[in-house]
């Protein structure tokens, strides 16, 4: 692991780009401030969270219809995948290569997960109905599938955003270069 530099921005502007969906078995009607606050996390190191759509409150056009709840299995992921990436080319998504998140119910524990869905460039990232007080269950989800794992420094809070314990607030300089290397970055 690199350096713990907590306030390096990326030299380059750098775009990240999520594609949004709920499963009809997410109980909440919002995304519950995990997508703000990924944003504001990731502006100050000189990365944009652009989210498809634009408007991320659960609605007719960007909810799954299903009763389906993913048990913790490639098979599943798979499915969950494929559905999430149809339903955002249907609701006319334009990014090339966007990260599938989903907001739904999984058997599997977690706030978030972001599991390997076999055979695709990008993982999928699945957010739980309740979450962290921290608000960062999407942004960890982000870094895993920037391919950074868990980074359980005993820090003093507030600790990085890829520790498993609240408070998480920072950025180390390494995750923020991971993150602007990912398959679903622009620029």
């Amino acid at each position: 692991m690199s350096d713990t530099n907590t306030g390096y921005r990326n030299p380059k502007r750098v775009r990240l780009t999520v594609g949004l969906v709920y499963f009809s078995t997410y109980f909440k009607n919002d995304d519950r401030g995990v997508v703000a606050k990924a944003r504001e996390v990731l502006d100050d190191h000189n990365i944009e969270l652009d989210v498809f759509p634009t408007d991320i409150k659960k609605t007719a056009s960007n909810t799954i219809q299903t009763d389906f709840v993913p048990k913790d299995t490639p098979e599943d992921y798979a499915k969950v995948y494929k559905m999430a990436k149809d339903k955002l080319k249907q609701m006319g998504c334009t990014f090339v290569i966007p990260l599938p998140v989903v907001f739904g119910t999984y058997q599997c524990s977690g706030y978030g997960i972001a599991p390997r869905a076999p055979n695709q460039l990008t993982r999928l990232v699945m957010i739980y109905p309740e979450g962290n007080s921290d608000g960062l269950d999407l942004l960890h989800e982000i870094g895993h599938a920037s391919e950074l794992g868990h980074d359980l420094r005993t820090d003093d809070p507030p600790r990085n955003f890829m520790h498993t314990t609240n408070p998480r607030a920072v950025m180390y300089e390494y995750q923020v270069k991971a993150i602007a290397k990912a398959p679903f970055a622009v620029g």
